[in-house]
């Protein structure tokens, strides 16, 4: 849990300090995650065996992966544009 409030504070980071929206919508998708993920651990997302069964995560980890990637290049932009102003 706490490896996940990490780049939930990255992103909300960048977000305030590139304006980037991209950033905000990766720190939500986290956030969102985070969620899940507390649901999962205290069975109330599922029960038994059922939470060992993790198949919503193949399509998570991509999204989350091709958000943060999106995000980060995103905010490098907005701030190398901001300094060539």
């Amino acid at each position: 849990s706490l490896l996940i409030a990490l780049p939930i504070l990255l992103f909300a980071g960048l977000a305030l300090w590139s304006g980037s929206v991209i950033a905000w919508l990766a720190a939500l998708a986290w956030n969102l995650y985070l969620i899940y993920e507390l649901g999962m651990k205290a069975e109330q997302l599922c029960s038994g065996l059922a939470c060992l069964r993790r198949t919503p995560l193949y399509v998570a980890y991509p999204l989350l992966g091709i958000l943060s990637l999106m995000a980060l290049v995103q905010a490098y932009v907005h701030i190398r544009d901001r300094r060539a102003s």
